[in-house]
C-alpha cells in the first residue's frame, strides 16, 4: 500500500527529514568531487541511517562476468566489499531491479515466492530487503544497484523509503556520469601529450641524425644544444600523465630524471666532471603544472649545459621550492671563472641567454662569485603560472 495521502506520525516525520537531510549533506559531498569509491561508500552509510538499519551496500553491474559485485557497504563481515558477487536474473532481488528498472520491496524474504534469498544475506540473518536501481546518463547501461537490508521483521520498508533511497541513488548516478566524464577527459589528455611526447622524440632523433651528417664544431653544439632543449620539453610531457594529478608534475621527482638525462647527452662519465643535485626537503613534495615545470627544465638544462661548455670542475645543481607560495631558486655552481665581470647575462648575445630572458621574464637571472673559486648562476621561478599558462 503506497505511502502517498496517508498521515504520518511526529516520528515518522522526523524519519523523512532526516532523510531529507542525508540527501543534501550527501549532495554536497557529491558535488565536493569526492572520489568515486569513497562517494559509493557515503552512498552506503546514508542509505544504512535513513532507514534506520546496520546493512546497506552498492553492487555495481559487470557485464563482462554477467554479475552485480559489491564494491561499497557497511555492516557486512570482512572479505565482502569486492569479492561477494550476485546473479542478475530476475530470481534475485537485486537482478530484478537491475534488469526492470523497478524498485524492489521485500519485507519477507523468507516467505518470499518471487526471488531467492542470496547466501550472503542468510549468513548475515538478513529478513527484509529494498532495491533500487543506479542509473546513469539517458541511453548509457546502468551502473547497478542500491540495497539496504534488515535483520528484522517489525517494521516494513514502504515507498517512502524506496523514495528516499532513489533520491540517493540518482545523486550517485550523477557523481558516476561526471567521473565517467571527467576520465574521459583524462583519457584525451593522456593521448594528446602521448603524442606530443612522441612527436618530441622524433624531432630529437631527427636531429641526432643530423649531426651525424655536419662537421662544422659550432653547427654541431647548436643542433646538439637544440635536441637537449626537445628532450627537456619531452620529459615534461612524459610525466604530465603519471604525476600525482593529470597536468601536475613532482618536482623532484622530475628535475631527478632530467639530470640522468643530461648526464647521458653531455656525455658525463665516472671519470670526469662529475654532476650532482641537491634538492631541499620542501622541493621534495612541490607539485607544479606543466608550464612551470617546463620552465624550470628549460632553464636547468641551459645553465647546466652553460656550466659544462665554459666551467672546470664539476657541477652542482640546488632546487629550493619555498613552501608557502611555491616560488623556485634553481642554483647551478661550477668551477669556472664565469663569464667577465659587468657582463649583462640577461642581454647577453648567446641564443641559451636569450631563452633564458624570455624564460624568466628577463630579471630572474642572477651571476654570482662567492668565496672559494666557485661560479654561480641563480635563477628564480616565480609563483605565478609561466608566460602562456
Amino acid at each position: 500500500m503506497s505511502d502517498i495521502g496517508r498521515p504520518e506520525s511526529g516520528g515518522e516525520l522526523r524519519r523523512r527529514l532526516r532523510q531529507q537531510q542525508l540527501i543534501s549533506a550527501f549532495g554536497r559531498e557529491a558535488l565536493r568531487g569526492q572520489d568515486l569509491d569513497g562517494l559509493l561508500q557515503d552512498a552506503a552509510q546514508a542509505a544504512s541511517e535513513g532507514l534506520g538499519t546496520s546493512l546497506a551496500k552498492v553492487l555495481q553491474h559487470i557485464p563482462a562476468e554477467n554479475c552485480l559485485l559489491i564494491v561499497a557497504g557497511v555492516g557486512w563481515g570482512k572479505d565482502v566489499v569486492g569479492v561477494v558477487r550476485f546473479g542478475t536474473d530476475l530470481a534475485s532481488p537485486a537482478g530484478f531491479a537491475l534488469r526492470t528498472g523497478a524498485p524492489v520491496i521485500s519485507n519477507h524474504l523468507g516467505g518470499e515466492g518471487r526471488f531467492r534469498t542470496p547466501q550472503l544475506m542468510v549468513e548475515h540473518g538478513v529478513r527484509r530487503a529494498v532495491n533500487v536501481l543506479i542509473r546513469g546518463e539517458a541511453g548509457a547501461p546502468p551502473f547497478g544497484v542500491l540495497e539496504v537490508d534488515s535483520r528484522d521483521e517489525e517494521e516494513e520498508f514502504s515507498e517512502s523509503d524506496v523514495d528516499f533511497l532513489q533520491s540517493l541513488a540518482n545523486v550517485v548516478g550523477l557523481a558516476i556520469d561526471r567521473d565517467r566524464d571527467r576520465r574521459d577527459r583524462d583519457l584525451l589528455t593522456r593521448e594528446a601529450h602521448h603524442r606530443v611526447k612522441n612527436s618530441l622524440q622524433i624531432a630529437q632523433t631527427l636531429l641526432r641524425l643530423q649531426l651525424r651528417e655536419v662537421e662544422d664544431p659550432e653547427a654541431r653544439v647548436q643542433l646538439e644544444q637544440a635536441a637537449r632543449r626537445i628532450m627537456t620539453i619531452g620529459a615534461v610531457h612524459e610525466r604530465l600523465f603519471s604525476g600525482p594529478a593529470i597536468g601536475q608534475v613532482a618536482v623532484a621527482t622530475y628535475l631527478r630524471g632530467l639530470v640522468e638525462d643530461l648526464r647521458s647527452s653531455l656525455g658525463v662519465g665516472e671519470g670526469g666532471r662529475p654532476l650532482a643535485l641537491e634538492v631541499t626537503p620542501a622541493s621534495e613534495t612541490a607539485v607544479w603544472d606543466g608550464d612551470r615545470v617546463t620552465t624550470l627544465g628549460l632553464v636547468a638544462t641551459e645553465l647546466v649545459t652553460n656550466a659544462y661548455k665554459y666551467g672546470r670542475d664539476g657541477v652542482m645543481v640546488r632546487l629550493d621550492i619555498a613552501a608557502l607560495d611555491g616560488a623556485g631558486v634553481l642554483v647551478v655552481e661550477d668551477g669556472g671563472d664565469g663569464p667577465p665581470e659587468g657582463y649583462d647575462q640577461v642581454k647577453g648575445r648567446g641564443l641559451g641567454m636569450r631563452i633564458l630572458s624570455t624564460l624568466l621574464r628577463g630579471g630572474g637571472l642572477v651571476a654570482e662569485r662567492p668565496a672559494g673559486g666557485r661560479f654561480r648562476f641563480v635563477a628564480t621561478l616565480s609563483p605565478a603560472p609561466s608566460p602562456g599558462a
